[in-house]
């Protein structure tokens, strides 16, 4: 616990100090830009208190500040908020131009079988300013390589987590979850929650 709420501590000091701006000149070149909440994905914990709060806080005023870029440029783009549930600290927000606009539109997340509506109003004062998006659910997918699969057993740091790992990747491949070739190696794609994609009604 003690572990999380230093890490949790650390996120939020690096929201502060984050630079929200849009570079114009990135988005120019590549025809997308983007910004993550946080890069590093090593570990998942239950988001919660401040830290909640501060993400969507940061989410919400980058994509107004943006949109008041965009719109300078008078001319068709992509923007949303992409909202991680459970996965929160893998939150964006993205835009594009151009010829990148077709991909994130259509094509960057699979579509939720289930629809359903975000509950805006579990997230206290700020449900107000999610009310303001239209919310569009997607899939949230991992993915495991398939050398990560074929691991011996000496690699993992006990016979119980090798026996979990095994049991986690059978059960994944049996159940015929999303799978691709590249570089004549399978790639299996796996659902973890929910994307929620945000855009100003």
């Amino acid at each position: 616990m003690k572990k999380k709420t230093i890490l949790s501590k650390k996120i939020i000091r690096e929201l502060k100090n984050s630079d929200f701006s849009l570079n114009l000149e990135h988005l120019n070149r590549k025809k997308y830009f983007n910004y993550k909440v946080e890069e590093w994905y090593g570990e998942e914990f239950l988001i919660k208190g401040e830290l909640k709060k501060r993400i969507i806080e940061t989410l919400i005023r980058t994509y107004l500040d943006w949109k008041t870029e965009l719109d300078k440029l008078n001319k068709e783009y992509y923007l949303a908020i992409w909202f991680y549930n459970p996965r929160m600290l893998k939150s964006e927000v993205v835009c594009a131009i151009d010829e990148k606009i077709h991909y994130y539109e259509n094509d960057a997340f699979l579509s939720a079988k289930k629809k359903s509506k975000l509950e805006v109003n579990q997230f206290g004062k700020l449900s107000t300013e999610l009310e303001k998006f239209n919310w569009d659910k997607r899939v949230d997918m991992d993915s495991i390589h398939q050398w990560e699969l074929d691991l011996p057993k000496q690699n993992y740091e006990s016979e119980k987590q090798y026996n979990k790992e095994q049991k986690f990747y059978k059960k994944m491949i049996d159940l015929n979850f999303h799978a691709v070739e590249k570089d004549n190696e399978k790639i299996y794609f796996y659902p973890k929650g929910d994307i929620w994609i945000g855009k100003l009604k």
